[in-house]
């Protein structure tokens, strides 16, 4: 363990709500429960471009610059590796199947995973077992996390790989199929591109003033029925204006 990391106080809470945990759930998580933990990747792992956009897309919003639920923030590096009375270091070097966020990700601390559960589908989504496993990797190879400021790094967001599976849970009800409503479907990347009979072309690659869809997915488009109806939740939302800005592809 590096000396930084050793000097850190133990008595900060980890997320908000960690403190008032029953005492049973300051039980170590019995062998047979950590089994169930998805391995770390079988590579290395670089954290600027795979791990903090990571922390920002899926924890920053409780636990970042401008919120710090339970007084835990994982923007710095001091922030991201205090220690919780509780559960431990919340991150501990070479130790991923003791660190507080791999257990919580996988939902092993009872009433405490972690991103917690939206109140609307894609609001708030739990890891996946790769992501799990890409935290993992990078704490079990030593948790470098370099010093100064992270430069940002934007993450390539594509149709096939992010958007469609959004669109399909939010749209594909009334806009999908040869009998799409309005001619508008969200079955392919063409087909989005292509538009309807209603409004036209809803996406325009690279312009989010003149794509109209995005109007739409915010619930704000008043020259529809129930516009509220077709709002879409800020974080795919979110993800189908990146879409958009790096060209829609």
């Amino acid at each position: 363990m590096t000396p930084w990391l050793s000097s850190l106080g133990c008595q900060m809470v980890l997320w908000s709500g960690l403190s008032t945990l029953p005492l049973a759930a300051q039980v170590p998580i019995p062998p047979a429960q950590l089994a169930k933990l998805p391995p770390a990747l079988k590579r290395p792992v670089d954290f600027k471009t795979e791990v903090y956009p990571l922390f920002k897309s899926a924890c920053f919003k409780c636990h970042g610059p401008e919120k710090q639920k339970g007084k835990y923030r994982m923007d710095t590096r001091e922030g991201a590796f205090k220690v919780t009375g509780d559960h431990g270091p919340a991150i501990q070097a070479g130790q991923s199947d003791k660190s507080a966020i791999i257990l919580m990700a996988a939902g092993l601390i009872d009433e405490m995973l972690m991103p917690p559960p939206g109140g609307k589908p894609g609001e708030s989504d739990p890891l996946t077992a790769e992501q799990i496993g890409l935290l993992r990797a990078w704490i079990d190879q030593g948790a470098q996390w370099p010093d100064g400021p992270i430069a940002e790094v934007i993450q390539p967001v594509r149709f096939d790989a992010d958007i469609q599976k959004l669109l399909t849970a939010s749209c594909s009800k009334c806009h999908s199929g040869p009998t799409a409503e309005g001619g508008f479907s969200v079955d392919s990347l063409e087909r989005v591109l292509a538009g309807g009979k209603s409004y036209g072309k809803v996406v325009v690659p690279g312009d989010l003033r003149k794509s109209s869809l995005l109007t739409i997915l915010a619930g704000k488009d008043e020259d529809i029925p129930k516009p509220e109806a077709h709002r879409m939740a800020d974080k795919p939302l979110k993800m189908v204006e990146e879409w958009i800005r790096q060209g829609a592809k």
